[in-house]
């Protein structure tokens, strides 16, 4: 089995189901989540396609800093976008959030928390786990983890106060785990040791 063509496969999967996002169907970012687990994850019945590449330790690209273990809120991996006319948004940063750009090695990147609020310290590893194997990416369970249930419910990161005509409005922020996938996919597409494995560079 040429595992490096399964690699080339999953690259392929993870660029068009973020095309697919991009283009508005955000529930794609549940596939992207069943990609990532197949590069990554171990467990005792499956192995990650980068063990089978004995690349575990590559570096793969991180767009957040990781909160000091005091902060109570944090999210790292979407933006917020107001407007005057009451049409606000929360997105995937992609390449346009803050200049904080690292490469660090795969366990770290996929036990990085990523998100703080409500108590909970949601890690990457903790969305894609809960997506994939909860949320239909390849399992549908009546029971969400606490943390992917959390980041799940509208305004869990927060609301977008308003003024329209005089009144003060509040809409919550939809879809955090969603945005939260999307982002994770540019990550993975934007490591260039993975591409370069890939490649067989």
């Amino acid at each position: 089995m040429d595992f490096r063509e399964h690699l080339q496969r999953q690259l392929g999967f993870l660029e068009r189901s973020c095309e697919s996002y991009d283009a508005g169907y955000r529930d794609e970012a549940i596939r992207i989540a069943t990609i990532i687990r197949v590069l990554i994850h171990n467990t005792k019945a499956s192995t990650s396609l980068l063990q089978h590449l004995n690349a575990t330790t590559i570096n793969l690209f991180s767009t957040t800093s990781e909160p000091s273990p005091q902060t109570l809120f944090f999210v790292g991996l979407g933006m917020m976008r107001m407007s005057s006319d009451g049409k606000n948004d929360y997105f995937p940063q992609l390449g346009d959030g803050p200049p904080i750009s690292t490469f660090v090695p795969v366990p770290k990147w996929w036990e990085q928390v990523v998100m703080v609020f409500g108590g909970h310290r949601i890690s990457r590893r903790d969305i894609v786990l809960a997506a994939a194997n909860k949320d239909g990416g390849a399992h549908v369970d009546l029971k969400l983890t606490p943390q992917y249930e959390a980041l799940a419910q509208d305004g869990s990161v927060g609301a977008f106060i308003y003024e329209t005509q005089g009144k003060m409005n509040e809409a919550p922020i939809e879809d955090a785990h969603l945005v939260s996938l999307r982002q994770l996919g540019y990550e993975v597409l934007h490591s260039p040791e993975l591409q370069a494995l890939a490649k067989g560079i």
